[in-house]
């Protein structure tokens, strides 16, 4: 495992400078609001030609969630049943079957690309944010959360993605298929809490972001292109690059446009470049651990 230190200026990106000798998997995080689609673009991409002999792609453990160690209880049912009682519970069980999931796949992974549904870093920015401020946390529990969480993920890097895709879309878009695709545990879902939770992507991935010169457009002609992350995020995942796709248009399975076509092309361009967009990350007086990735050849 290469371990790269990885210094981060406050006006730009991060740098990394190499210490071990073996590369990893370049771990890509595709996060977004529920119902944007992730699952369907992640389908896209494990069979698309130019990513074939590639990639691994991890799918949300949702399964563990609906049927917990083969009991047949469903804790993401409870959840959104009874969010007050069974936030933290579900949360934590979220965040562990996430991390034992991508932690395995990022030490025994020989693929160059590991595409992994939503990151560790998801759980805390977005939904026990989200859970905090309606409520579903109380002050005890969310202390709790963030002291075995800070320790956990500060020591082991495995579970930090190297650079994210953010898919994003108004959260009505992502109401109304939800709806469509039915998930029986989805049903009490509500646009305002879909609001929330893009609010909270919103702050992560576009309100952080650095837009360095010539980053503001990297990605031809998707919505927001490619940005650094910058400040409000959590400091390991400083400077790590991100791809932003407007993901409004359909994305029924089997049906697909040109423009899905072009923004998967673009995704593709974006997957295949991080090595070197890491590594243009050279400058500033922030440092922490980075391992450095596979090229992606």
């Amino acid at each position: 495992m290469e371990i790269v230190e990885q210094k981060h200026n406050e006006n730009g990106p991060a740098c990394c400078e190499a210490i071990g000798t073996e590369p990893v998997a370049v771990r890509v995080s595709f996060e977004g609001n529920i119902g944007v689609g992730k699952s369907t673009i992640l389908k896209l991409l494990q069979s698309h030609p130019r990513l074939q002999g590639k990639t691994e792609v991890l799918q949300e453990p949702i399964w563990e969630w609906q049927n917990v160690k083969g009991t047949g209880l469903n804790m993401l049912d409870a959840f959104y049943k009874d969010p007050k009682r069974y936030a933290y519970l579900f949360q934590s069980f979220v965040f562990t079957t996430r991390f034992l999931q991508q932690n395995t796949a990022a030490k025994e992974s020989t693929a160059a690309l590991l595409l992994m549904e939503r990151s560790v870093l998801t759980d805390r920015c977005v939904f026990v944010k989200t859970c905090t401020e309606q409520g579903y946390f109380n002050s005890l529990e969310s202390a709790a959360y963030d002291a075995w969480y800070d320790g956990v993920v500060s020591t082991l890097p495995g579970v930090v993605p190297h650079a994210f895709v953010y898919l994003r879309a108004d959260p009505s878009v992502c109401y109304d298929r939800l709806k469509t695709r039915g998930r029986s545990e989805e049903a009490g879902v509500s646009l305002e809490y879909l609001q929330s939770l893009h609010s909270k992507h919103e702050k992560w991935f576009i309100d952080s972001a650095f837009k360095g010169a010539g980053n503001g457009n990297w990605g031809g002609k998707s919505q927001a292109g490619y940005f650094f992350t910058h400040s409000n995020v959590p400091s390991v995942i400083k400077g790590r690059p991100v791809f932003v796709v407007d993901c409004s248009y359909s994305l029924e399975f089997g049906k697909l446009s040109e423009e899905v076509d072009r923004v998967v092309e673009e995704i593709v361009d974006f997957l295949l470049d991080i090595p070197k967009r890491l590594q243009q990350a050279l400058e500033g007086p922030h440092t922490h651990s980075l391992e450095l990735p596979r090229a992606v050849t």
